[in-house]
Order: structure tokens, then sequence, then C-alpha cells
């Protein structure tokens, strides 16, 4: 089984979204670094995962930790929500963790509803029913924000450890996948936690062992942008929430977020955006309380 890397859209700088499928047809192998939650509304949902296969019933719950190779069978007359986010969008040096560690956490989770605790599983409900009111609602992002922590306290603390998690190793796909997969968390785990530094490719290279020239082709390859192109996009995003949650000065912001001076701060996010700091400041700040 080969495998391609999704890379989801936001429709807007919060890294979040919520759609419905109706799994008419087959959803191909394929990964993401960001959790994604699926919740059967109608009829059976098929999942494939490694070598192992779900059927989900109407109200079953199950989550993917970030990197892991999954696939839909067609369901035909089915319905679910999908839910996605970055990881990255939780706040790991006020929980003393790191983006690799939550999501090795989730990996010896039981990911299937099916095999959770009863009032777990009604808690993850009602936190999804919130979540799909909330991004209903582009000036709800206090909302989404705060029940995506309620859904990892579900995961991560009310969960039961799975003891044998399952192998894959007769699968030299999922393999690679695996490796790969660890790569680019060490490599996202170093940019969240230095994006307001200066951050070279040669450097980060380093770190998962790559020379540059090969780092570059790797990055591209497994997530479709550039490294200097994802790390300034990730630059913006800490910079929209900047904007919205504090009323700091622009220059401030500019060196929270790793802009050298702030015209080019100005210029990468007009660049992003399509508008201007201050102007996305305004506009969000309108929204919040109209």
């Amino acid at each position: 089984m080969s495998t391609f890397i999704e890379i989801p859209v936001w429709s807007e700088p919060l890294p979040f979204r919520y759609f419905e499928n109706d799994g008419g047809g087959p959803v191909f192998p394929h990964r993401h670094k960001e959790i994604e939650i699926i919740q059967a509304v109608q009829n059976q949902t098929r999942i494939g995962v490694g070598d192992r296969m779900y059927t989900l019933e109407a109200g079953d719950i199950f989550f993917f930790a970030g990197g892991q190779p999954h696939y839909f069978l067609p369901s035909p007359n089915s319905l679910r929500n999908v839910f996605q986010f970055d990881i990255a969008i939780f706040d790991v040096q006020l929980m003393q963790t790191s983006l690799s560690g939550i999501n090795e956490t989730m990996l010896h989770r039981p990911p299937c509803s099916q095999d959770w605790p009863k009032p777990v599983a009604a808690e993850v409900t009602r936190i999804l029913a919130a979540l799909r009111q909330a991004a209903g609602d582009g000036g709800l992002r206090a909302t989404v924000i705060g029940n995506l922590y309620l859904l990892l306290d579900c995961f991560v603390h009310r969960l039961p450890e799975l003891k044998d998690v399952p192998a894959h190793s007769a699968d030299p796909n999922i393999l690679r996948a695996q490796t790969v997969t660890r790569q680019l968390n060490q490599i996202y785990d170093c940019i969240n936690d230095h994006y307001f530094e200066p951050i070279s490719l040669p450097a980060i290279a380093g770190l998962v062992g790559f020379n540059p020239q090969y780092f570059a082709r790797f990055f591209k390859r497994n997530t479709g942008s550039t490294f200097g192109r994802f790390l300034l996009n990730y630059r913006v995003m800490k910079a929209c929430f900047e904007l919205t949650e504090s009323d700091d000065p622009m220059p401030d912001i500019a060196e929270r977020c790793g802009f050298g001076s702030v015209k080019t701060f100005h210029h990468e996010f007009k660049r992003e955006m399509q508008t201007s700091p201050l102007e996305y400041r305004k506009r969000m700040r309108k929204e919040g309380t109209g």
C-alpha cells in the first residue's frame, strides 16, 4: 500500500476545519501531519488503518494521530463528519510536552469510540457538536481552541493506554511512512520551538541528519511546500493570533513572530493575507464584536 501526503487548506488562519463527506467513493491511502476525527452520522463508515479494517456505525467516532496512513472504502448512502486540525495549535511550552510527544501518546490510545468508556464517548460527542456549531461562525475562534484542548484531554488522559500497539512491520510502505512522519515531527517541533529566531535550512537539515540539498527535496516532496515558504506561513499564522489576541505594537509582534524588521513583517503579511496587519486586526476585532 502506497500513500500520498494530504495538505489541508484552511479557510482562515486558524488551522482547523470541519466538513461533511457522503462516503460515496473511495478515499485512497494517504496521511497528513494533522489530527483527524471521523464521526459516523448515517449508515456505516469503513476505515482502513495499516492492515486493519474498522466499521463505524452511526454515532461512532474515530481519530487518527498525525502521520497515520489510512483510507476509506466506499460506503454508499453514508454520511460522516470530518474534523481536522494542526497539532501545532496547542501550547506545548505551557503543557511541558512536545508535538511529537502528544502524537506518540495518541498512538497508544484506542482510536475507535467502540473501545472507549461510555462517559468519554459521550463527552467527545458533546465536544464535537460544539465544534460543528463554532465552525460555522468565524468569530468563535476561542470556542474552537478551547474545545480542541478538551478533546486532547479526553484522548490523552481519559482513554486507557494500549499495551500492545499493532505493528505493521510486514508492510515496508507503512514503515517508511512512519519514519518520514517521525522526521517531519522533529522538524515541526523545531519550528514550533524556534520560529521567533533565525532558522537556517542547513541547521534544520542537520537535525534529521540530512545534507541541505537532500533536505530541501525531502521537505518539498513530503509537505508540498518549500521549507522557506512553510516557515513563512507558520510565522504569519502566529502573527494572526498575536494581532487578534493582543494590543501590542507592530514592532513587538514582528519580533516575537520571527520577522527581521517591521518592514519585512508588513510586506510578507500583506502578500500572504492580502491585507495589512493593522487592517487584519481591525477586521478581526469587528467580526468578534459583530
